[in-house]
């Protein structure tokens, strides 16, 4: 018997200061988030409005049209690309009738469904609950009623909601306790690998092709088309070639190699929880003695990832300037996807890149000189991007 598809409507809200386009391509990645968890998108709308009402988020008049809309296809599921408080979520799912989901709450979703590990099980189990947790008022205003108490005139006792509140409160520091531990486990880990290996870091945008190039440099990997395939560090071993030079005989004969780590990818408003839960995975990015920046080249919104990721670098502590710099190369992934002249366009505005394609092969001798010729050792001086420095201060 086959089962009910999960049919769900998208929406996002564009203020007066808000592109259109860039809210469409906002809605596109949603929609691609929707169909990552299993869901069915129907439809996709932008509701103008300046300024955010505050019980529904959205327009009443707004919602009541997407509830219509919603029936006549037979959609169950709201998702809206703007991240809102519990009690929203319950003033909109009383007002539509449907099930409702932020941004934040699909991320998560998609993220439980993909944790194979006892760690990521544990770090999203930690997200989810510390995104519960201030949502509860709104989740429970019908059990907002007191419990316990002695004796028949006892004192009131405690409310659902703070029993609640108790039990998550004492996961949480549960959880914590545990990823505490699998660090150390993980930090012991570290230690143990062969002395002398320079350890480096994929980083980028999801499915940007990160796993794509872990299998071509290390042999190993599993790439899928999917958003946040990968979410526990894989590390493997890379071969890099010899330094030895046939025609003046200087150089070792013995092979290079070194250690290549595959990491959760980032994303547009990555939920803070996930940030800090993933935090000790991501420890394989700041403590790597350099990090490859793979970007998909073909993607129309690649400067805008590449801002995001270097946003997201600097949030986990990995300054692009300073003593304690990670070198580090952007990978320009599936350039077969271009034409010449978008190729050449590419190299004027990122003249520092390696232009790769992982699955056919191309730049990857580019990308294996720079590890070997870098790695260990200081960075090379170069001029760095825009994507990587902060975004000025705005002055009034």
């Amino acid at each position: 018997m086959d089962e009910t598809p999960l049919r769900c409507l998208l929406i996002a809200r564009q203020g007066p200061k808000d592109r259109e386009d860039r809210i469409q391509d906002h809605l596109l990645e949603l929609a691609e988030l929707a169909r990552s968890c299993g869901f069915e998108v129907q439809t996709r709308r932008i509701l103008k409005r300046p300024q955010i009402a505050t019980k529904t988020f959205y327009g009443p008049g707004q919602l009541e049209a997407l509830a219509s809309e919603a029936a006549g296809q037979e959609v169950r599921y709201l998702i809206c690309d703007d991240e809102l408080s519990g009690s929203q979520v319950n003033a909109i799912e009383k007002r539509t009738g449907l099930i409702c989901l932020d941004r934040t709450g699909l991320i998560l979703s998609i993220f439980e469904q993909r944790a194979q590990t006892r760690e990521a099980k544990a770090q999203v189990e930690l997200a989810r609950c510390e995104y519960e947790l201030p949502r509860l008022k709104g989740a429970w205003t019908h059990l907002e009623r007191q419990g316990g108490g002695v004796g028949l005139r006892g004192g009131p006792g405690e409310t659902q909601i703070e029993v609640d509140r108790r039990m998550i409160r004492t996961r949480i520091s549960q959880l914590k306790r545990e990823l505490t531990h699998l660090e150390q486990v993980r930090q012991t880990q570290r230690q143990g690998r062969p002395q002398g290996l320079p350890r480096v870091a994929l980083v980028g945008y999801t499915n940007a092709g990160k796993t794509s190039l872990l299998k071509a440099l290390t042999g190993e990997g599993e790439p899928r088309d999917l958003l946040f395939a990968t979410l526990d560090t894989t590390t493997r071993k890379a071969w890099l070639g010899q330094d030895f030079n046939p025609e003046t005989g200087e150089g070792a004969l013995e092979p290079k190699h070194c250690l290549v780590a595959d990491t959760v990818g980032f994303i547009r408003k990555l939920p803070h929880q996930l940030v800090a839960a993933f935090r000790s995975t991501l420890g394989e990015v700041r403590t790597a003695d350099a990090l490859l920046v793979v970007a998909d080249a073909a993607h129309p919104d690649l400067e805008d990832h590449l801002k995001v990721v270097g946003a997201t670098l600097r949030e986990i502590g990995c300054e692009p300037e300073g003593v304690e710099a990670q070198p580090r190369l952007l990978v320009l992934n599936q350039v077969d996807r271009l034409h010449r002249p978008q190729r050449l366009d590419l190299k004027k505005r990122h003249p520092g890149a390696v232009q790769a394609s992982a699955t056919q092969g191309t730049g990857l001798d580019e990308v294996r000189l720079w590890m070997r010729e870098l790695i260990p050792g200081p960075p090379r001086p170069r001029e760095l991007e825009s994507w990587e420095l902060p975004e000025p201060a705005t002055t009034y």
